[in-house]
């Protein structure tokens, strides 16, 4: 598995200004299972929030943010001091057995550097019963990307760091889930302007801070080619929403 050696303390005091939260993939979360304001929700690789904050308005339920990164954290709390924060790693969680309804992360996989010691724990501190939503790409869904257009070298990249749909199934089966169900979903599509190539420009893919600077200075000059040209540049991001499940 690919090694991360990114630094998520200093990622934190740019990444709100190339990520925000995604409405469209918390309700999606929300539409595969039954949350009430009783529930108690942890939301695994937090980062600075956005997701946290999206899903406990949404479903008013009580929800806990988790991350590795101090940074990340304190930017979480700047949004809403009284949002509940834990920094720990998904492989040693702080938590008591039996503790949540709903586990979700939201595109934090490849980011794990131990993903079944980080299933293990994930599955101890489930209720019975009690879900765990993993959004990810599979590796298909990598090559669909724009950055794969432009960066191709970051599509490659990436294919090493997340592991595909069907060895994640694996993973979950032989932690103990009993059921195992991924389901493909091809979000809006948006038209990309400025504000994309501002992303790209600072880096705020993570993939971005993993290729050759040769590559993507290369990648770069395309996309301002194409901006420059007018070639209008529409894209339907792609994810698979695994779901599995503790009974």
């Amino acid at each position: 598995m690919f090694k991360n050696t990114i630094d998520y303390d200093k990622v934190s005091k740019v990444y709100d200004q190339v990520r925000t939260g995604d409405p469209e993939m918390v309700h999606q979360i929300l539409d595969g299972v039954s949350v009430t304001q009783d529930s108690l929700v942890l939301d695994m690789g937090c980062g600075t929030g956005n997701n946290t904050l999206l899903f406990a308005v949404a479903s008013q339920s009580l929800v806990l943010g988790l991350d590795i990164s101090f940074g990340m954290l304190e930017k979480a709390h700047e949004k809403k001091s009284s949002l509940p924060l834990v920094q720990a790693p998904a492989d040693n969680l702080p938590f008591t057995s039996d503790s949540f309804d709903l586990v979700f992360m939201t595109e934090v996989i490849h980011h794990l550097p131990n993903i079944l010691g980080s299933f293990e724990e994930t599955y101890r501190i489930l209720k019975r019963p009690g879900s765990l939503c993993i959004v990810t790409q599979s590796h298909a869904q990598i090559d669909h990307r724009m950055t794969s257009r432009f960066f191709p070298a970051s599509a490659k990249i990436d294919k090493a760091r997340y592991p595909d749909v069907d060895e994640i199934e694996d993973l979950l089966f032989k932690t103990g889930f009993n059921e195992v169900n991924p389901i493909p979903y091809v979000f809006k599509p948006v038209r990309l302007g400025n504000d994309y190539l501002e992303t790209v420009t600072k880096r705020g893919y993570s993939m971005l801070h993993k290729i050759h600077t040769e590559d993507y200075e290369r990648g770069l000059r395309d996309l301002q080619v194409a901006f420059a040209s007018g070639e209008e540049l529409s894209y339907s991001a792609e994810y698979t929403f695994i779901w599995s499940y503790k009974r």
